[in-house]
């Protein structure tokens, strides 16, 4: 009893914090809110200010208060009595507790994260010196959360979302090699993330200026812009085919980089510029951006050419390749495995439901359980790897 004791007031300032970042978490999800209604609509997101959809009439701010507003109005407008829902509260609850739960695991838990021989790199840093780090994480969380609101509802992923996520990880990743004394712990495969060998990381960040060179030709028209995407009607195999070679031809700078990154990697003078953390964050965040979106476009092309029907959509590629920047080429890796299951597993639960309840099946993109995946691999990472490496890689008796 002592001990849980002595337990239970070790973990009461983790618990204290972690009231605030929900509270953080919920602003986050009442601005998600917005986003997502808005953004499909071609609304401005600062202006006009916060209104009823029905009335028109603006928000005091007392009702724009995550979470208590909602219950206290009971999700109903107070001027005209439209009844909006608790879609809103679900999304700001979700969100919150989200924040919360990630801040726990990486600080205040028993557990090893991510689950790995470098472990406690986030309990031993503490929140202060990791807080870049950190803010990458729950970025990730955020845009996650909108674009699968909005896919769900739309069947379209604003590509500007995953590339703002994209951007922030890369910047906030290196402000955090710029702390001294974390930075110092990347020469001692110590990190946030899954530590790369020097000549990968050169052969990542090549691969990046060959994105960049593929983007630039695509923008000149030197390579052709492939138009295909799930939301077009009946399109015959012969045309997808064909179209899956115009982005074969986009991703052949990418893939020549990367091998030429690699062949210049294996230089001493080449890796002894490139071994510092504030080098070495480009490249682990560049491979998990390269793995993720990676893994998903070369599957597209693959299925498509091999079926003759489109196999996810490219805004599948931008979400995973965005996590990735974010939590690394691990997480995205088994998250695009999991996903399936996870998919699978909701076709069954709401087939089931829908049928109890008369309702109608509703069709839902694949985005949302890519970004669930990701969620679920990234927190549940202290259980998940060691399962995985025990499963394919037993030790020998």
């Amino acid at each position: 009893m002592n001990e849980f004791l002595e337990r239970l007031i070790l973990f009461l300032p983790h618990l204290a914090q972690g009231f605030f970042i929900f509270a953080g978490g919920a602003c986050v999800g009442s601005f998600i809110n917005l986003i997502a209604w808005r953004l499909p609509r071609n609304q401005g997101i600062i202006h006009p200010e916060s209104r009823c959809g029905a009335c028109g009439r603006s928000l005091k701010w007392f009702e724009n208060i995550p979470v208590l507003s909602c219950l206290i109005l009971r999700g109903r407008c107070r001027t005209c009595g439209t009844n909006f829902g608790f879609e809103h509260l679900a999304v700001e609850l979700t969100v919150g507790a989200l924040f919360c739960v990630t801040y726990l695991m990486l600080y205040a838990g028993p557990w090893s994260f991510p689950a790995a021989q470098e472990t406690w790199w986030w309990t031993r840093n503490g929140p202060i010196a990791t807080l870049p780090a950190l803010l990458a994480i729950l970025m990730c969380w955020a845009m996650l959360a909108t674009v699968s609101l909005i896919d769900a509802r739309t069947f379209y992923v604003p590509i500007r979302m995953t590339a703002a996520a994209t951007v922030g990880a890369f910047v906030l990743w290196r402000m955090q090699a710029l702390v001294p004394s974390i930075a110092q712990e990347f020469e001692r495969e110590r990190w946030g993330m899954e530590i790369l060998s020097t000549r990968l990381c050169i052969a990542s960040v090549a691969a990046m200026v060959g994105l960049l060179v593929s983007g630039v030709l695509l923008w000149r028209g030197v390579i052709p812009r492939s138009w295909i995407d799930y939301e077009q009607e009946y399109i015959s195999p012969r045309v997808i085919r064909f179209e899956m070679l115009k982005e074969t031809l986009f991703l052949l700078p990418i893939v020549g980089a990367f091998a030429f990154g690699y062949w210049l990697g294996q230089f001493e003078s080449i890796q002894a510029q490139c071994q510092a953390a504030t080098f070495g964050v480009y490249g682990l965040c560049s491979f998990g951006f390269l793995a993720g979106g990676g893994i998903i476009w070369f599957t597209r092309i693959l299925a498509s050419i091999a079926f003759g029907k489109e196999a996810m959509g490219l805004g599948d590629v931008h979400i995973l390749g965005a996590a990735g920047a974010a939590l690394g080429w691990k997480i995205v890796t088994i998250s695009f495995f999991l996903a399936p299951f996870i998919a699978l597993l909701w076709l069954a639960i709401s087939g089931g439901l829908n049928r109890i309840l008369g309702k109608e099946k509703r069709e839902i993109p694949y985005g949302p359980y890519l970004a669930l995946a990701c969620m679920i691999s990234y927190l549940g990472n202290p259980w998940i790897e060691p399962f995985l490496r025990a499963l394919l890689a037993p030790t020998a008796q």
